[in-house]
């Protein structure tokens, strides 16, 4: 009977452990053969993150995979079926199990005795006994007294994934020669873990890699493989099975690696940092004349910018203007400057967003997990809208959706189910303008953002589905401005908090329309910009 008994090759430099991986067990360090008993290095990592950029280590994976040494990529190709008489075998020990739990040993024994573990006719079954009982072992730590629901699936399993593969293995050499060698790449589920930890238990190399940086084993409390962090994380990328189509330049790599470490550990800022980031708006609350001057700053340099990993805080004005004010002059100017702002988009006509008509019932169902809504699960939907957008930029439109919902900030109709507000709320802003995604698309979080301009005249009426758009561009990160001459009630019927900021100048009037107001001729004396000193005269004039 053969015995291994693998020591890990602890040097986490990628250059060893890729040489000695690549040598027979017989050439590596520290071997030694004593009767029937092999102790060998064995290569056995957890790689978690990538070394510089994405690029580089699409390119890094490809050559790892093309080394000669025979790779098992178990995570494109564990097998689904297994024979229905395994199945059987399996199902009755852990039945007899249920009724009259077993030891270890008697457990151990059903296994090898109904010939459902591999190898057992072979010079290896000692060992692969002995590293199943290991296994045993670990798993009545994890489950005490191997009672749980999820055993039965991690047992059937191991035994399908074993007696597929062992066999496999054992015919490219004898294991005495040459041990599997198990590239395992990203997110594993729960019997996909203790599979890969019992193939560890035998003496496997083992190289596990993922590139967000979770430790896939950790997850279920499998600790004991040696573990290197690398230089940065990533999000998950296909795993490259073809040579990489994009190779980076000296150039390209160097730039990428000054704005990691130059730009991404601090607060400097560059065109699109934040572009793979969800949008948080903070509703600010201001004077109305300061309105007109924060409306012009960039967003860096507005009070309460600020961004974590995942998220940009986006200090936004969602302000309402009731009446007209006192210097009719200044009001004109402040309106035409956002007019000839070139990402302002303006409207005076309802309804500001198409009704949705469609039944939106069951796109709510298939843009969900668990009963609850899915970013994800959305921008996969056959009739989602903006696929033809940026995938971040659909992303983000696709959370900001969700979050307007979750939070409830248009009211819920009496007698309206979840299900019925959802697929409202859903529909009206499956609707948004060309012009308003133009704008979106041109919004670099950390600069200059877009501006929604609603001049109300006063026979118009507003609708929820248009509180609905203005909430949503709000938290998506516009300034959105509400002009009512006539000082109506409006938006504020339709919200259940008070997000939005209110200023009521001198005049009400009650037929002033945009095109009016925009058309009137100048005064005689020039408007001059705002100042400290036009601030406080006005200030004398009105509380705001």
């Amino acid at each position: 009977m053969i015995i291994f008994q693998p020591l890990d090759y602890t040097d986490p430099s990628a250059q060893q452990w890729e040489s000695i991986i690549t040598q027979p067990l017989a050439s590596r360090p520290d071997y030694t053969k004593s009767d029937s008993t092999f102790r060998y290095t064995r290569i056995a990592q957890v790689m978690l993150g990538i070394f510089d950029d994405e690029h580089n280590m699409k390119e890094y994976l490809y050559n790892l995979k093309s080394l000669p040494v025979g790779w098992s990529l178990l995570f494109d190709s564990l097998p689904k079926a297994i024979e229905p008489e395994t199945r059987t075998e399996i199902v009755n020990i852990l039945q007899i199990h249920k009724q009259s739990p077993l030891s270890i040993n008697r457990m151990l024994a059903f296994f090898t005795a109904r010939q459902l573990l591999p190898l057992t006719t072979t010079p290896y079954k000692q060992h692969i006994v002995q590293t199943f009982k290991s296994w045993l072992e670990l798993m009545d730590k994890k489950y005490p007294k191997l009672s749980h629901p999820n055993l039965q699936r991690i047992f059937l399993d191991l035994v399908k994934w074993s007696k597929h593969y062992f066999p496999l293995w054992m015919q490219e050499a004898p294991f005495e020669e040459k041990m599997p060698k198990i590239l395992w790449y990203g997110p594993m589920k729960e019997s996909e873990a203790y599979f890969v930890y019992f193939l560890y238990l035998f003496g496997c190399d083992i190289v596990v890699f993922d590139p967000t940086g979770e430790n896939p084993l950790e997850k279920y409390g499998l600790f004991g493989i040696p573990t290197t962090r690398l230089a940065s994380t990533s999000t998950l990328f296909d795993f490259p099975h073809e040579k990489p189509l994009q190779v980076q330049t000296v150039t390209a790599r160097t730039y990428e690696t000054m704005k990691q470490n130059f730009y991404e550990s601090s607060k400097l800022n560059y065109p699109w940092k934040y572009l793979d980031h969800e949008t948080r708006a903070i509703m600010l609350n201001t004077t109305y004349d300061e309105m007109f001057i924060v409306t012009e700053a960039k967003m860096e340099h507005r009070e309460g910018f600020d961004a974590d990993e995942e998220h940009v805080y986006l200090p936004v004005l969602f302000g309402k203007i009731d009446g007209v004010a006192a210097n009719r002059q200044e009001y004109k100017d402040q309106l035409e400057r956002l007019k000839e702002n070139p990402l302002t988009q303006i409207v005076h006509t309802f309804p500001l967003i198409e009704p949705q008509r469609a039944n939106m019932q069951y796109y709510v169902q298939d843009a969900s997990t668990n009963g609850e809504l899915d970013a994800e699960k959305m921008i996969q939907m056959r009739n989602w809208p903006y696929k033809e957008l940026p995938a971040a930029n659909q992303r983000n439109i696709a959370k900001t959706i969700i979050r307007l919902i979750d939070l409830q900030i248009v009211e819920r109709l009496p007698h309206e189910s979840d299900v019925d507000y959802k697929g409202y709320i859903m529909g009206q802003l499956f609707k948004l303008q060309e012009e308003t995604l133009r704008l979106y698309r041109q919004f670099d979080y950390s600069y200059e953002n877009p501006k929604y301009v609603l001049f109300i005249e006063e026979d118009a009426k507003m609708q929820r589905g248009d509180a609905v758009l203005l909430v949503f561009l709000a938290f998506l990160g516009f300034d959105v401005f509400i002009f009512s001459p006539g000082g109506s009630t409006n938006i504020e019927l339709f919200l259940t908090e008070p997000i939005i900021m209110t200023h009521r100048l001198e005049k009400m009037e009650f037929h002033l329309t945009l095109k009016d107001i925009l058309h009137e001729k100048k005064e005689a004396k020039e408007s001059k910009r705002l100042s400290l000193k036009n601030i406080f005269d006005r200030m004398k004039r009105r509380d705001f």
